[in-house]
Parts: structure tokens; sequence; C-alpha cells
């Protein structure tokens, strides 16, 4: 098999706060924060995991557990390390990928959050996509993200 897909979904609250709110390894907010044990950042988290599943490697809790070492990480680190895994037998086609959230307006971060995946997996930004949703009223206090990644087999 030459290809394979993975999927990646993550959710988690949005908190006020001034420890800051990371979507793809970039701060857009100074005033909230995702709660969770790294930094919460729900674009990074979806796109591990959609890596991960493509390869058959679990997924993120298996491979970044609630463990002191992963408490309050940069999860852009997480997705560099998951690249760095990989490498030598799968190589990262594409992303697409989807951030819901309502309480920030995320169009005048998108080619940064772009360009910090591409630059975290070592691909070309033109093969990353990320789509900012408001979700319109359904999911106010929540940041969602959802991945979907094209592995190919290095030969």
């Amino acid at each position: 098999m030459n290809t394979r897909v993975g999927i990646g979904y993550d959710v988690h609250p949005i908190v006020a706060g001034s420890k800051g709110l990371f979507l793809g390894g970039l701060k857009v907010s100074d005033s909230l924060y995702l709660s969770g044990h790294s930094d919460g950042d729900v674009l990074s988290h979806a796109i591990v995991d959609a890596i991960l599943g493509a390869c058959s490697l679990g997924n993120i809790g298996l491979r970044y557990p609630e463990n002191s070492s992963n408490k309050d990480r940069r999860s852009i680190e997480f997705l560099k390390e998951t690249a760095d895994l990989i490498k030598g037998n799968w190589e990262v086609n594409n992303v697409d990928s989807v951030v819901v959230i309502e309480e920030i307006r995320l169009a005048g971060f998108v080619q940064s959050m772009i360009d910090n995946v591409a630059s975290a997996l070592g691909i070309e930004s033109e093969l990353v996509n990320i789509k900012p949703k408001s979700g319109n009223g359904s999911s106010p206090g929540f940041a969602k993200a959802y991945a979907v990644c094209l592995l190919r087999r290095v030969e």
C-alpha cells in the first residue's frame, strides 16, 4: 500500500485567562486559552491524530500522555515530533482541516497557522489547508478541529 488516509478530531473548552489561545502553534488570543493538559491546541492535536491514525500508531493520548513531561507543552511540538516519527517511512502528501470556534475570528490568522503547521511537518505550505468556521451558535465555549491527511510511503 503506497498511500494511507487518516482522520483526526479534538475539542477543548475555552477559558478566560492570560495563558494564550494557540491554534496551529500560533497565539490567536491573549485573553482566552484552551483548557487542557498541554496548551490545548485543537488543530495541532487533530492533525497529530490524523497522522498517527494513517500509520496505525494509535492516537495522541497514547503517544503524548497526560504526564509531567507533557504538562503545558506547545502542541506544535507534538506535531513536529510526530512528523519526525514517521520520517523515512511516510511523508505527508497533504493536510485538510477545519477549526470551529465562535469566540475568535480566525481569517487574519489562517496563513500564519498554515505556515506553522507546514514548517512543523517539514512540507510546503501549499500542502496544508485550514478552514475556520464560526459554528453559528452551535458550540459556544468550545474550540473543535477536524483534520484529514494523506500520507505517501517513502520508497
